[in-house]
């Protein structure tokens, strides 16, 4: 029986995205299935890599399960930076929302020392000791150019490289900089340049794990709320559902783009050096995007999300070919 290569793309969303990722991430070896790709942004970034040194599925879920907000995030303290005093007091400008802004200092609102020290422990310091045979791939945002760039520890063949693609000795600072949430967390500097999340503009990084060409590859969402969407009720529910609607476009976008590059090989396999991949979307199931679920890291909710994954994973990897 030949063997299968297999990718698992697990894409951003916060403590969802980790946890619905690490439940799918138990389901798969649950199915005997072993990655040979790991493409992760944001939190999925995180997931990637941890199961790309090694870490077996178990132990990613008990690291889950033992790391909370304290972990990861702090507030910041020098508040002496919040506000300069000589913008705020100069007369107004016409538009008094855009003085107010012109006058914080701060870009972003939480310091993300305690996640460098947390991955540190358990990564091990320096670069990433990445299994053999296993390639990872994170995706962040050159803050100046916007260019999405792809941190991997093994390039794709030649003819499938793009622009952005970058072979490096994977570290803490490439899955910081993976999950530096615009505003919320600072950015991170590699090389001189400041990267931060490409979740708004990547949060399903299909496309580099398929220049990979694997022989099927597994696409792990992070929300799942039912459509049509309701009206939002809040602010916070209207911030989740902006989050949602960018992902949900990206991800179908790029699904799309896969599909028909499948029915292409399939027609025509002369016409382009693509091969068809086999491709299974997992969503959670009524679990949508909220502002104040983004940064929930608990081991109530890692529990009861990690449970959800390796539930609705089981029953779609029950029915893939591939699996089977």
């Amino acid at each position: 029986m030949a063997v299968v290569r297999l990718a698992i793309v697990f894409s951003g969303g916060g403590a969802q995205a980790a946890y619905f990722g690490a439940g799918v991430a138990l389901a798969v070896e649950d199915a005997g299935l072993r990655p040979d790709v790991l493409s992760g942004v944001s939190a999925g970034a995180i997931n990637a890599c941890a199961l790309g040194t090694g870490m077996d599925a178990a132990a990613l879920a008990e690291m889950w399960l033992e790391l909370d907000c304290a972990d990861l995030f702090a507030p910041r303290l020098d508040v002496w930076n919040l506000l300069n005093p000589r913008r705020l007091l100069r007369r107004p400008m016409a538009n008094l929302p855009e003085h107010v802004l012109d006058a914080i200092g701060w870009h972003w609102l939480l310091d993300t020392a305690p996640a460098r020290a947390t991955f540190a422990r358990r990564f091990g310091e320096g670069p990433l000791r990445i299994a053999d045979g296993l390639t990872v791939v994170v995706s962040a945002v050159d803050q100046a150019s916007a260019e999405v760039v792809r941190f991997t520890n093994a390039l794709p063949p030649p003819h499938r490289r793009k622009p952005g693609t970058r072979q490096v000795a994977l570290g803490i600072d490439h899955v910081l900089a993976s999950a530096a949430a615009p505003l919320l967390f600072p950015p991170v500097r590699i090389e001189g340049r400041a990267y931060v999340d490409a979740g708004l503009v990547a949060n399903t990084p299909l496309k580099p794990a398929l220049a990979y060409e694997p022989d099927a590859a597994l696409v792990v969402s992070a929300s799942g709320i039912g459509r049509p969407a309701p009206a939002p009720a809040s602010l916070g529910d209207a911030v989740g559902l902006t989050a949602e609607n960018i992902a949900h476009f990206a991800l179908l976008a790029d699904l799309q783009h896969a599909r028909t590059v499948n029915e292409l090989a399939v027609a025509a396999p002369g016409a382009t050096p693509k091969k068809k991949i086999d491709l299974l979307l997992v969503e959670p199931e009524g679990a949508p995007f909220t502002a104040s679920g983004f940064l929930s890291f608990t081991a109530s909710d890692a529990e009861r999300l990690m449970a959800h994954g390796r539930e609705v994973a089981a029953k779609a990897l029950a029915e893939w070919e591939v699996a089977r």
